[in-house]
């Protein structure tokens, strides 16, 4: 009996344990890689398209200054010598009196100097010195043609005195007014604006290619 039972209950138990380890060690599933959602980078905004300014060499009429030169009085031979002294860059606008080329001694009532973009004179005076400002320079927008259009008489006070802007023949004039007395500086005193005006107005054509 012995030798059969031992046999028998050996194959039940292992049986058994086939059975627990079925239960105890189940498949054991291997969770997915979790994935990380990458965030889209924002687009960088382009800098704005600035319109900077750009100097400009402006076209000058010069047919306008030759047909005014010619149309003026031209008994004053001091202001023809200002015409044939070379190319100038601009049309000289100066007072009809005698012309000096400026210089450190300064005696010349009326001191002129060239320019590689214009000219500036100065008168002296009693009251106030008079700057005269040419040039061919202008500020224009990028695309522009730099063409400029004549422009009326525009006057404003200075911490020095006073000044007229314009252009003509397309190239732009400044005429300065410094008072020679720092006290009647202030505001423009030694000078009103009919006055300034009025001096700049009887500017004459002196000199053209």
């Amino acid at each position: 009996m012995r030798a059969i039972i031992i046999p028998a209950l050996s194959a039940f138990i292992l049986v058994a344990c086939d059975q627990v380890s079925e239960i105890v060690s189940p498949e054991v599933e291997t969770p997915p890689a979790e994935t990380t959602e990458t965030e889209p980078q924002a687009a960088t905004p382009e800098a704005p398209e600035r319109n900077v300014a750009e100097r400009k060499t402006a076209t000058i009429d010069w047919n306008a200054a030759r047909a005014d030169f010619a149309a003026r009085d031209m008994d004053d031979g001091a202001m023809a010598q200002v015409a044939s002294g070379g190319s100038p860059a601009v049309p000289i606008l100066l007072p009809d009196e005698p012309v000096g080329v400026a210089s450190a001694g300064g005696e010349d009532a009326l001191q002129f100097r060239p320019l590689a973009d214009g000219y500036f004179a100065v008168k002296k005076g009693e009251v106030y010195d008079m700057i005269i400002n040419g040039t061919d320079r202008l500020v224009a927008q990028p695309g522009g043609s730099g063409a400029a259009i004549d422009t009326e008489l525009d006057f404003e006070e200075t911490m020095t005195g006073a000044q007229v802007s314009f252009s003509r023949y397309g190239a732009s004039y400044l005429v300065e007014f410094m008072c020679k007395d720092p006290a009647t500086a202030i505001k423009g005193s030694c000078i009103t604006e009919a006055d300034a005006v009025a001096e700049v107005e009887k500017l004459l054509i002196a000199g053209t290619r």
